[in-house]
């Protein structure tokens, strides 16, 4: 028991768990911008009076893509249509 306190005292350890922690705070950071884009996304189709399907919210919703997020906020400020979001080119 005491050699397995010692190994999570260790400095080797102790970094592990750095690294760990870091890389996790990393991952909530990004889920989160990854929250907000679609959130100001679903946003602008609203106060542009587009129609959001549960389908489109859905799609929106689970796109885990940063720059498919981009390019689509960035079609949601011309799109004369929801479905204008998702079209290829």
């Amino acid at each position: 028991m005491s050699a397995l306190l010692d190994f999570f005292r260790s400095d080797h350890a102790q970094r592990a768990f750095a690294e760990v922690r870091a890389e996790a705070r990393a991952e909530a950071r990004a889920e989160t911008r990854i929250e907000a884009h679609a959130e100001a996304l679903l946003r602008i189709l609203k106060a542009r009076g587009l129609e959001v399907t549960a389908e489109t919210r859905e799609r929106i919703e689970s796109c885990k893509d940063m720059d498919v997020l981009g390019t689509w906020l960035d079609r949601a400020a011309t799109a004369s249509r929801t479905a204008d979001l998702f079209a290829d080119g």
